[in-house]
């Protein structure tokens, strides 16, 4: 009895395990989202998941304000915006496409979201710093 007792405690062991490898592993690949100060949101794509392309930004209007969103990203935080996406010009609810590129793998970024009107940006909105 103590041997199958074992066998069964390895085999629940090695399963579990599995299962926290495996939940990392798809949790990691998942768009991040970024909150707008209000009505949206941006979202950092840093790996390639269900068919949206690594190293990907997208903004998302979700309230009809009169308020946009924008997301820029900053490759090696140099100060340089790189990559814009914007959801100016269309009505809520809107996502817009996602704006990608490939970066080098471990490359330093900043993510900014922020909400705008016209020429207007609303404070500065906020900032996510990752890797690509």
């Amino acid at each position: 009895m103590p041997r199958f007792t074992g066998r069964r405690l390895v085999a629940a062991a090695v399963a579990a395990f599995g299962l926290v490898i495996a939940a990392q592993g798809t949790a990691a690949a998942a768009p991040k989202p970024i909150e707008a100060t209000f009505g949206g949101y941006g979202e950092w794509n840093p790996d390639p998941y269900g068919g949206i392309s690594g190293d990907s930004i997208r903004a998302c209007d979700t309230s009809a304000d009169g308020w946009g969103i924008e997301v820029k990203l900053d490759i090696g935080r140099d100060g340089t915006w790189d990559r814009v996406a914007s959801t100016r010009g269309h009505n809520s609810p809107y996502c817009s496409p996602w704006k990608g590129g490939n970066i080098k793998e471990g490359t330093p970024v900043s993510i900014q979201v922020a909400n705008v009107n016209a020429g207007v940006t609303y404070p500065k909105g906020s900032l996510l710093l990752s890797h690509a």
